[in-house]
């Protein structure tokens, strides 16, 4: 009657089960075990374990894996996540628990859950947290990173720097005279040249840069271990990058910018939004040189440092 009951669940369970006595023999197979690995259950049903296995991995993206892991482990179970390629494409869990029968020895049970929808549902999640966090993080126009990106990379290198007793640099740079440029040919053609800014601004950095648009036509670069002189290298062929052709938005129009640098040198109390100021007061000091001029704040260190 027990038997009889159990056979009746496993036939109706969404979950597939195979059941194998104390001599490694097969005594129960579920309905649903065959259909996931597409094996037909008089197949299986009194085979020795290590063919039934056999059969099963034949259906599995890594059958090696499978027979490596499928027994109940020495803790008396096992779990294991599988692609199946047959019937067809499927990923499943497979789960083996050892068990004692009236004292009579123990036998094991692998039981399999279809999870299919589950993971295609947390690809989709995990692929929609992807496409968020660039929209979040990214600047709409240049797709350059935004301001929130930045200063995550900028606190990331400001410890980096205090740890290994380093210096780094941040440049702040101005594109001259955009409001102008907007009012004579409009804002289109204006964000057209701060599209082209952008790239020539990347063509100028170093590999390892981080350049970010701040906002409107202001953008803000993280150099990495610079001191004052690398800090006004980059800038000098950031700015020549710019100014080196003229945009053809339509017309030729010739852009320049004006760049502010403010290195943070080891000791130092500062934190990384301080350096972002001085290097907003380094790009003022800039733009009253004229345009297209660099300003540089070499930060020194305090003095008995």
């Amino acid at each position: 009657m027990h038997e009889a009951a159990l056979v009746g669940i496993l036939e109706a369970a969404d979950e597939g089960f195979v059941i194998f006595d104390r001599a490694g023999t097969c005594v129960l197979v579920g309905r649903r075990l065959g259909e996931l690995f597409g094996v037909e259950r008089s197949a299986i049903i009194g085979g020795p374990e290590i063919d039934v296995l056999k059969l099963l991995a034949s259906s599995s993206e890594e059958p090696e894996a499978f027979l490596a892991g499928a027994r109940p482990g020495a803790q008396g179970g096992s779990v294991l996540e599988l692609e199946l390629n047959r019937p067809r494409l499927r990923m499943v869990v497979w789960h083996a628990h050892a068990f004692e029968h009236d004292g009579a020895g123990a036998g094991w049970i692998g039981v399999v859950r279809d999870v299919t929808r589950e993971r295609s549902a947390e690809r989709r999640s995990h692929q929609l947290a992807q496409r968020l966090e660039a929209i979040t993080s990214t600047d709409a126009l240049t797709q350059l990173p935004n301001r929130r990106r930045f200063l995550e990379e900028l606190d990331r290198e400001h410890g980096r720097a205090a740890r290994a007793w380093d210096s780094y640099a941040i440049l702040r740079i101005d594109v001259d005279g955009l409001g102008a440029i907007n009012a004579e040919i409009g804002h289109p053609r204006g964000d057209e040249i701060l599209e082209g800014v952008a790239q020539r601004l990347r063509d100028g950095r170093r590999e390892y840069d981080v350049l970010a648009r701040l906002e409107n036509d202001e953008f803000i670069v993280l150099l990495p271990g610079a001191d004052a002189h690398a800090a006004e290298v980059v800038a000098n062929r950031m700015r020549d990058a710019v100014a080196a052709n003229p945009f053809e938005v339509g017309e030729s129009v010739r852009v320049s910018v004006s760049v502010g640098a403010a290195v943070w040198v080891p000791p130092s109390g500062e934190v990384g939004v301080d350096v972002v100021k001085r290097s907003g007061d380094a790009l003022a000091a800039s733009k009253r040189l004229g345009p297209g001029s660099i300003h540089v704040d070499a930060g020194t260190a305090p003095k008995g440092a």
